[in-house]
């Protein structure tokens, strides 16, 4: 398969100056129905981070973060949405909501399903260290055992081959299969995040 034709899933975090409430209430009425429209769309969810490194985060005085992930057929698809004239209405909806430019990092994608796109919790885990993504791998068998394959994500980073990302899905806000691996001190960046938002253009 051509690299153009894989499932992209672009993950982009954004700290933000406004409330929590109020990014959902634009993300809501203007962003999402923005990007659900976009012929090259398999799903898009947003949420809060709520909790960054073991850390609460809903609450931090520099201003909470919202993650998205968004799924799209093919690297083809997102350079249309961004090059295209439905780019402008989103970022001007989305702009005057950033604290400071958004952190963005595409993964290819494969094997997730509608469940995974409608759960409502998500733990996300980055690592770059060969003995750190031995532990993500570790955490992803758990995790398939109990939740099933298509209720992760666990991919390279296009941007940066060196970082592995593991997002875990579920309809619990406590994840199992990290119980006891990020208590070690192992340098893995993870995050927790409760969705507010979530569409797809495929059905069960």
């Amino acid at each position: 398969m051509d690299a153009n034709d894989k499932v992209i899933a672009e993950l982009v975090q954004t700290r933000i100056k406004v409330t929590p409430e109020q990014y959902k209430d634009v993300y809501n009425k203007r962003m999402h129905p923005i990007l659900m429209a976009q012929p090259g769309i398999i799903a898009t969810m947003a949420g809060v981070i709520t909790s960054e490194n073991g850390q609460d985060s809903k609450k931090q005085a520099d201003g909470a973060t919202v993650l998205s992930l968004v799924i799209w057929k093919n690297v083809d698809s997102h350079i249309g949405f961004v090059t295209g004239p439905a780019a402008g209405p989103f970022f001007e909806a989305s702009m005057p909501l950033m604290r400071e430019p958004p952190s963005v990092e595409h993964y290819d994608v494969d094997g997730l399903q509608p469940s995974a796109f409608n759960s409502h919790f998500a733990q996300v885990l980055k690592a770059s260290s060969a003995t750190n993504k031995e532990l993500l791998a570790s955490v992803f068998k758990r995790h398939v055992t109990t939740e099933g394959a298509e209720m992760a994500l666990f991919s390279d980073c296009t941007e940066d081959t060196s970082k592995k990302a593991l997002i875990l899905f579920s309809d619990a806000d406590q994840f199992e299969a990290t119980c006891g691996v990020m208590d070690k001190g192992t340098g893995i960046e993870h995050y927790n995040i409760e969705w507010y938002s979530r569409g797809t253009t495929r059905s069960h």
